[in-house]
């Protein structure tokens, strides 16, 4: 393997750097690097759901994908173990969404990765940020407050993820690229359907505005023309001070909003709260960083998801 860092700012913050140490005594009592699989698969690590999924559509047969925060698992909350960080050294890719996302990810790969000064080391990790803007930062840190990372909830922003994994895995493994470009242009047929889809079942709305448990729809409110009204922020565990969420209920009033839209793993005691004062109801709106575990054990994937997102938004749109 090589080394190829692709777009990768510095940590940030001071508890990142413990962790990189964390991580390089954490080899440093392995002695060894984890062996390579016998199979002779590209092996892939992921951290969300999109990513692997993305991931192993494009991959085929050819590789072996391992997501890091596992189903049922807030995303926000993730932290990693040392046996994930083992579990990344073993891979030939490393994918991630963004800093903003997962701050831990960079320390991880870069250990994992035994980078030194820019010299290509025989284990090193093709590691790749798959965020879709403000990919510049040099020395700037991410701002979680200023970035919103579930670019996958627009087709059309996941088409372009699934663009980067196709190069990746090409630059990985040459031999594959003919399957590889056959299984990214059939993915990327399939997201503008969905794209298409959703578009037409919410063109005719009542409503232009949908009340969320947390603001992680951003992407998909751009591009399908809704406004996204958040008890909380990006991060659903941050919740928003009385005088916010009095405005939000006096809002659901005044524009006639019928249902909060609460994600499916998160929890759902603010939305419980304000749905009870305000007299409305609760619709499940999923944010698809994981899938629970329900989901994952009757497969459904992020077609099907992103499908019954689509009829949740129109339910509370109130679109014909």
């Amino acid at each position: 393997m090589r080394l190829s860092i692709t777009n990768m700012p510095r940590p940030a913050s001071a508890v990142l750097s413990a962790f990189v140490l964390l991580v390089i005594a954490v080899f440093a009592a392995c002695g060894s690097e984890p062996d390579e699989p016998a199979d002779g698969k590209i092996t892939v690590v992921t951290t969300t759901y999109p990513l692997t999924f993305m991931a192993r559509r494009i991959g085929g047969n050819r590789v072996s994908v391992v997501q890091l925060i596992k189903s049922g698992v807030e995303a926000h909350d993730f932290e990693p173990v040392p046996s994930n960080v083992r579990t990344i050294a073993s891979a030939d890719i490393f994918f991630y969404n963004h800093p903003a996302f997962e701050p831990w990810a960079l320390a991880a790969a870069t250990a994992s990765g035994s980078r030194s000064g820019g010299t290509a080391q025989s284990n090193a990790i093709q590691t790749v940020i798959l965020e879709s803007e403000g990919e510049d930062h040099g020395s700037q840190e991410v701002n979680d407050a200023d970035f919103d990372p579930h670019v996958w909830l627009n087709p059309l922003r996941a088409q372009e993820q699934a663009e980067r994994i196709a190069a990746a895995l090409v630059t990985d493994d040459p031999e594959g690229s003919l399957e590889y470009v056959r299984n990214s242009d059939g993915l990327e047929a399939e997201l503008r359907g969905l794209d298409e889809l959703i578009a037409r079942r919410l063109s005719d709305c009542a409503l232009g505005t949908a009340v969320v448990s947390h603001l992680a729809y951003g992407h998909m409110a751009e591009r399908y023309g809704f406004n996204q009204l958040g008890l909380a922020g990006l991060s659903p565990e941050f919740e928003s001070g009385p005088s916010h969420i009095a405005s939000v209920i006096r809002q659901i009033d005044e524009l006639g909003i019928r249902y909060i839209l609460q994600e499916p793993i998160a929890s759902d005691r603010l939305a419980e709260t304000v749905a009870a004062e305000a007299g409305v109801d609760i619709l499940i709106m999923h944010p698809l960083a994981v899938r629970t575990f329900d989901e994952a054990k009757a497969g459904a994937d992020y077609f099907s998801i992103m499908q019954a997102n689509s009829e949740v938004l129109a339910m509370a749109l109130q679109c014909s």
